[in-house]
């Protein structure tokens, strides 16, 4: 645990700091600003009980002269597991790049990145800090249907003057600069995605994409989202359909997955939240089909602390589970 002493001696410095603000990282100056984050969680089924201490990470971004910009993470997760069903536990310090990339900034219409960096795809892979995110878990759909980083370029912009229409091109041609650290892993990712706002409240989108597999699996798929945001009151949805081509065992299959969740503000610090995901996988090695329901409880007493619960009710109920966590941004 020498690692995350370090840790917490180094960033708790940071408290005491000049200027400092919580969750809005340390200005050393405008070439470099440096960032932590991590987050702790207990889960509990008929199956697991266990407690993590899940994300360990740091950041550093900044911007550099002629209209760059880049942004560096490196993350060890999980960091620590205790599992009290086994009576066991794992540390594991290796840090993993989790982003790496070099921003080109040109107009508001056109832009350039290069390295690894979020699949620019719905709302909730958008997310990766789990305290910026309303619910302790992760729906099946974002981790299961496209890889949730592209190692490779990138074009992003708006298509209008009025910025109510946004574009994202992103090709990936290698292996992941991390192929270790990704929930998909490939060396081939094309893919295309749109955003509209509506109004101040609502905004849809889509993604289109194909990517190929170390299994040798060729992964086509389309994408919808939607949302609704006017508070105390957020709504939102993705839903996806892909197409996968075993190349091994020469079959056919597909993946239907999303989720729709909504969320009440009590007040700017309590909410109340609940999700419906659906999940259904056809590939024979791995067929299954859930159907999940979540109710969850938020309690943020700062922007950058979140404290969350929730239960989740599967539509196999062994695998009904609890989940408390604990996440700050530094």
């Amino acid at each position: 645990m020498k690692y995350f002493f370090i840790f917490i001696v180094f960033f708790s410095s940071w408290l005491f700091a000049d200027e400092y603000k919580l969750g809005h990282g340390y200005k050393v100056d405008n070439a470099l600003n440096m960032g932590a984050y991590f987050s702790v969680d207990y889960t509990n089924d008929k199956s697991i009980d266990r407690f993590r201490l899940d994300d360990m990470a740091v950041l550093a971004y900044g911007n550099l002269p002629s209209n760059f910009s880049y942004l560096a993470e490196f993350e060890a997760a999980p960091f620590y597991v205790k599992d009290y069903k086994q009576g066991t536990s794992q540390t594991n310090t290796t840090p993993h790049k989790e982003r790496m990339y070099l921003n080109y900034f040109y107009s508001d219409m056109f832009n350039f990145r290069l390295g690894k960096f979020i699949t620019p795809i719905g709302y909730w892979n958008l997310e990766p800090i789990n305290v910026l995110r309303d619910t302790s878990s992760n729906p099946l759909y974002s981790e299961k249907m496209f890889p949730k980083f592209v190692t490779g370029v990138e074009t992003y912009g708006y298509l209008d003057e009025d910025e109510q229409i946004q574009y994202h091109f992103f090709l990936q041609s290698t292996d992941d600069i991390d192929k270790n650290y990704i929930n998909i892993q490939n060396d081939f990712f094309l893919g295309a995605s749109l955003g509209y706002e509506v109004s101040d409240e609502i905004e849809v989108g889509s993604s289109v994409g194909y990517y190929e597999t170390y299994e040798r699996k060729d992964v086509s798929f389309v994408e919808a989202n939607a949302k609704y945001e006017n508070y105390p009151f957020l709504v939102q949805t993705e839903w996806a359909y892909t197409n996968v081509q075993n190349n091994v065992l020469h079959s056919n299959a597909y993946q239907i997955g999303g989720y729709l969740q909504g969320m009440y503000n009590l007040n700017p610090k309590n909410a109340l939240v609940s999700r419906y995901e659906y999940f259904k996988d056809t590939q024979k090695n791995v067929m299954s089909k859930n159907h999940i329901y979540v109710i969850g409880y938020s309690y943020r007493p700062f922007y950058a602390v979140s404290i969350k619960g929730e239960y989740q009710f599967n539509s196999d109920s062994y695998l009904n589970k609890a989940i408390i966590s604990f996440s700050v941004l530094f």
